[in-house]
C-alpha cells in the first residue's frame, strides 16, 4: 500500500463525515493528531525511545446512552531507536522509523457525565477504550551503524500487522479531547524462523504508547 492509497480513504472517510455529522447525535466525526513512543522486542534496543508522528480521522457511533463504538483512519509512525540522546560511545547506534497506514477498532465505556447548559449537549468526561487494530507497512527509514538492522527492514519485515489495544480519554469540552493507548503486536513483525530453524538473530515484537489530541465535530 502507497501514500496514495492512504490519501484515497481519507478522502473517502471526509466524504462520508457530512452524512455523519449529520446524523448526529447517534454518529460523530472527528481529526486527530498526535504522537508516538515506540519499541521493538528483539532489536537490541530497550526503552519507549523512537518518537514518531500519526494523524488521521475517527467516526464513533453510539451504542447505548454509555458505550459508544469506533474507528479510525491513521497514517503513524513506529519503530525503535538504540537511545533517545544518541552516544557516540553506544557501539549499537540506530534509529528505525517505519511507516504504517492503521485502521484501529474500539469500544469505549463513558463515564463522568457533564450535563449541558442551555443549548449545549451532554457529555461524559472519561472513557475507557478497548479494541483490535489491523496496520500495513508502507516503508521505513534506517539510520544504521553496527547493529544490522538494516540487513532486516524493509525486505523481510510482514507487510500486515495486527494488534491489541487499550487506553483511555479525557474530554476537556464536547469537542476536545486527549487520549492515552497502549497498543501491542499479536505475533511477530519479523521472525527469522520463517525460512532458519536455528537462527542466531531474535524476533521483533512491536509496541507502542499513542498520545492524541482529538477535536470532535
Amino acid at each position: 500500500m502507497r501514500i496514495n492509497t492512504f490519501t484515497t480513504i481519507l478522502l473517502f472517510a471526509a466524504a462520508l463525515a457530512p452524512a455523519l455529522l449529520a446524523a448526529q447525535p447517534r454518529f460523530r466525526a472527528g481529526l486527530i493528531a498526535g504522537l508516538t513512543a515506540s519499541q521493538i522486542d528483539g532489536d537490541l534496543s530497550a526503552g519507549y525511545n523512537k518518537l514518531g508522528f500519526q494523524a488521521g480521522l475517527r467516526t464513533t457511533a453510539r451504542l447505548t446512552p454509555k458505550t459508544e463504538g469506533s474507528i479510525e483512519f491513521l497514517f503513524v509512525q513506529r519503530g525503535s531507536q538504540s537511545e533517545l540522546v544518541r552516544d557516540q560511545f553506544n557501539p549499537y547506534n540506530f534509529s528505525l522509523t517505519l511507516n504504517y497506514v492503521e485502521v484501529p477498532l474500539q469500544w469505549h465505556y463513558k463515564d463522568w457525565l457533564v450535563e449541558g447548559d442551555g443549548n449545549d449537549e451532554d457529555y461524559y468526561r472519561v472513557s475507557l477504550n478497548l479494541g483490535l487494530s489491523y496496520a500495513r507497512f508502507m516503508n521505513a527509514s534506517v539510520d544504521d551503524e553496527l547493529s544490522g538492522v538494516n540487513v532486516v527492514v524493509p525486505d523481510y519485515l510482514k507487510k500486515n500487522d495486527f494488534s491489541f489495544l487499550i487506553g483511555a480519554s479525557f474530554f476537556a469540552t464536547r469537542h476536545i479531547g486527549l487520549t492515552v493507548r497502549y497498543v501491542r503486536s499479536i505475533g511477530y513483525m519479523y521472525d527469522p524462523r520463517d525460512w532458519d530453524p536455528a537462527p542466531a538473530q531474535k524476533a521483533w515484537n512491536a509496541h507502542s504508547l499513542y498520545f492524541q489530541t482529538m477535536y470532535m465535530f
